[in-house]
């Protein structure tokens, strides 16, 4: 499959796979996580797709992606429905906490002083100074 055509179909299943657990999933414990498909990563022939999920809130990881296996011939199906293929790509989902670890090390970095706030550089100056001598 060539690069363009593999994006495209990365795409295409991202957004959908994203509506459908969104809206038309079954089990209401992954509903209620408002999850959202933050990539697809697809095989190079196309029969295999891993979608990272992020889910709202403090969650046991291990138990969402649970939730989700359990359900992902109806995903599977539904992705069949709304996308022809001629095969559907068979799904496995893994929980994505990309946000969260972003936000541990914005907080970290807050913590130790080292300037996250606006108007205050890393290394302590304030953003309108400017190196080098100045004229009085």
């Amino acid at each position: 499959m060539s690069g363009r055509k593999n994006a495209r179909l990365r795409e295409d299943i991202q957004r959908e796979l994203s509506s459908i657990l969104e809206f038309e999933g079954r089990d209401p414990v992954v509903r209620e996580a408002f999850p959202t498909v933050m990539d697809v990563r697809l095989s190079v022939d196309g029969r295999y797709a891993k979608g990272y999920v992020a889910v709202a809130g403090e969650v046991d990881r291990e138990a969402r992606e649970k939730d989700l296996a359990q359900d992902r011939g109806f995903y599977r199906s539904m992705l069949a429905e709304r996308l022809s293929l001629r095969h559907t790509p068979e799904l496995r989902f893994v929980i994505d906490e990309t946000v969260e670890r972003s936000l541990r090390m914005q907080d970290l970095l807050r913590d130790d002083g080292l300037g996250l706030d606006s108007g205050t550089r890393a290394d302590g100056a304030s953003e309108g100074a400017q190196g080098g001598d100045e004229k009085t």
